[in-house]
């Protein structure tokens, strides 16, 4: 099987052997629509093979309810449902919407197969979802925040008997799925917010309660997704909606009955035109469409013309269990389910009161501190102000902290969280990081806090102690609720292995340097299949290290090549382009600044997204350069030869 990314790169198809459920859930999430065909172009892909391929996929069965085109289920061996394509005439354009996005629940995958091409015309056109957020948000904003508000209604009349030469000629019966009307009306009565009404000719008009028309997708399967949807058939509707009973005019309006502007609208449909791939279909050819990521539509042909469908919700995943780095079996993958992937991070920071509460309100709600940034008491200020004027509540925060390196006797663990939620002015953190794999002799805390690297005689001394212990310590401040989660950082492949060889509650955090110059792949997938979620401090390199002379100009990315082509191709900052691309690589990038304008730009990385091509160009930039490296600045800075990662 040939399979080919059609938003990324054409001209390319990768060959496999077969197709898995969770590799096609990852390509579908990292690529969004993909062209299937079969390795032998004189032998192309039959219907029953076609069938047969979505069944192997073992993905959730979806009932085709609500939809407004007609369908014919086309009899397959296999035990999943095929039927027609939209069969509108020929010569009229079927607008681009996402399948069923006028439903509460659509269907989350989509598969066509061609098994007779038109003469002319007749493409299956797909464009990216994101891509019209993105103009729709940029060009139109008040209409993007009404429709992210309100959502949308749809208004279609729907006739007794399909009427196959109606787009929208779906009867009620099978749109509904119903035998009669009063198992219809029960139907209806059940869902809040639907109006319905019978016409006196024997059609239903139904008015769609309030529908989401712009949505978050932030993972499928533990996939970093992050990216706005305009998840809708708003265009659709006003485009399409038309026959002897519907003016495709009234067919939308806003979720709170006001109209949409036609011009806008308008406007919205002429972009998709211009941006739209249109891919010339060959008998057997199958498109898979993650639904939720892209909208398509089918351009006038002429011709006989055999397209069908599928559709399925999501991956049917039973408990897969996996060995972890030490051997043993683990089912629990939750810790890699984040919603939000941007971190605001307090080192160094020059007013921290002020910046975490305006990080705050530019929307940050992940939160990393720690005992040797030295500043958690104007931290936990900054959050206490946002919390008293109702911009956030605690529970809507994730705050971090970490334990010293001076701290790692199992008697000063909780001693040392103690003081840190004291600082902060919390009763417990989200969570508690072992800050590094260096144990050091004790320093009080009524003698010097923060610690820093240096005893009171400023020299900086290691200490005998069981890494091991010092986590059993961490374990029971879970218990007793002081902290919700535990974790580690700075930690590699073999510090993990020994936390986990012992682990009661396993860490489900950790948090290493990473950026282009230190990429760091083996492992960030060591720890993700052992369940871990990674952060990743200093995204942007060096930014933050020449200052304390830990990095040169040299080192800066906002000058490379590589990074500035594909911000200009995208119309971003080098920053983002560097978050964009540690977000794509399933780790949590920690940021910060003291300008509003850059905290919203910081944020501004969901209307976006690399092609593959893009994350292997950044990628390609790796010399496995560290700028926050203990073996090299313990020995300049305090005469210790340190080194941890070797």
């Amino acid at each position: 099987m040939r399979i080919t990314r059609i938003f990324e790169n054409t001209e390319y198809s990768e060959s496999v052997d077969s197709l898995g459920r969770r590799e096609f859930i990852t390509l579908a999430a990292k690529h969004k629509a993909l062209l299937l065909q079969s390795d032998d172009g004189s032998n192309p892909f039959s219907v029953d093979e076609f069938a047969s391929l979505t069944e192997s996929l073992q993905l959730e069965k979806y009932e085709y309810v609500g939809g407004a085109a007609p369908r014919r289920l086309i009899p397959v061996k296999s035990n999943v449902e095929v039927f027609t394509a939209n069969e509108a005439p020929p010569d009229q354009l079927i607008p681009f919407h996402h399948e069923l996005a006028q439903v509460q629940n659509p269907p989350q995958y989509l598969f066509f197969y061609c098994d007779l091409p038109s003469e002319t015309g007749g493409e299956t056109a797909l464009i990216d979802s994101t891509l019209v957020y993105r103009f729709v948000a940029d060009t139109f904003p008040k209409f993007m925040d009404k429709l992210k508000t309100y959502g949308a209604r749809y208004k279609r009349v729907l006739p007794e008997e399909d009427d196959k030469a109606s787009p929208i000629g779906r009867s009620f019966y099978n749109a509904y799925g119903v035998n009669d009307k009063i198992e219809l009306e029960k139907k209806l009565n059940a869902i809040p917010g639907l109006e319905y009404q019978w016409l006196p000719e024997g059609s239903l008009e139904v008015i769609t309660e309030p529908i989401p028309a712009v949505r978050f997708i932030d993972q499928q399967h533990n996939h970093g997704i992050y990216q706005w949807t305009f998840h809708n058939s708003v265009i659709a509707a006003f485009l399409g909606w038309k026959d002897c009973r519907n003016d495709r005019k009234k067919a939308v309006r806003f979720g709170n009955n006001d109209p949409m502007d036609e011009e806008i609208l308008e406007s919205i449909a002429k972009f998709m035109e211009e941006k739209k791939i249109s891919y010339k279909w060959k008998k057997g050819d199958i498109f898979a469409i993650n639904n939720r990521l892209v909208m398509h539509s089918r351009n006038s042909f002429t011709g006989a013309r055999r397209v069908y469908a599928s559709m399925f919700g999501d991956a049917m995943m039973k408990n897969e269990v996996k060995r972890d780095g030490v051997g043993e079996l683990i089912d629990d993958f939750s810790a890699l389910e984040v919603t939000d992937p941007i971190t605001f991070g307090c080192w160094r920071l020059d007013d921290p009161e002020q910046a975490v509460y305006n990080a705050i309100k530019a929307g940050y709600r992940r939160f990393d501190s720690a005992c040797d940034y030295g500043n958690e008491i104007q931290t936990g200020k900054g959050i206490r102000r946002a919390i008293d004027e109702g911009i956030c509540t605690r529970k809507d925060l994730y705050v971090t902290t970490k334990l010293w390196n001076t701290y790692h006797h199992p008697n000063h663990v909780p001693l040392a969280l103690e003081r840190c939620l004291a600082d902060l002015g919390f009763d417990y953190v989200d969570e508690f990081l072992i800050h590094f794999p260096i144990s050091m002799e004790f320093v009080p805390f009524e003698k010097k806090y923060p610690p820093e690297w240096t005893n009171l005689d400023g020299e900086m001394v290691f200490v005998k102690n069981d890494i091991n212990e010092t986590w059993k310590a961490m374990e029971k401040l879970a218990d007793a609720g002081k902290t919700h989660f535990i974790g580690i950082s700075n930690f590699n492949c073999q510090h993990l292995r020994q936390v986990l060889s012992i682990a009661r509650i396993r860490p489900t955090s950790l948090q290493i340097e990473c950026h282009p110059h230190l990429s760091q792949e083996k492992l960030i997938r060591f720890a993700r299949e052992s369940g871990i979620r990674v952060s990743a401090f200093s995204p942007l390199g060096g930014t933050s290290y020449i200052s304390i002379d830990m990095a040169t100009e040299n080192d800066l990315f906002f000058q490379n090549s590589v990074i500035m082509d594909i911000a200009k191709k995208y119309n971003k900052s080098a920053a983002q382009v560097m978050l964009r691309w540690s977000i794509q690589r399933n780790t949590l990038p920690i940021n910060k600044s003291s300008r509003a304008e850059r905290l919203n730009e910081n944020r501004a990385l969901f209307d976006f997204y690399l092609t593959k091509e893009d994350m292997e160009f950044i990628a390609g930039l790796n010399k496995n350069h560290r700028y926050n490296d203990p073996g090299v600045f313990c020995e300049y800075g305090m005469g210790t030869f340190c080194p941890i990662y070797e």
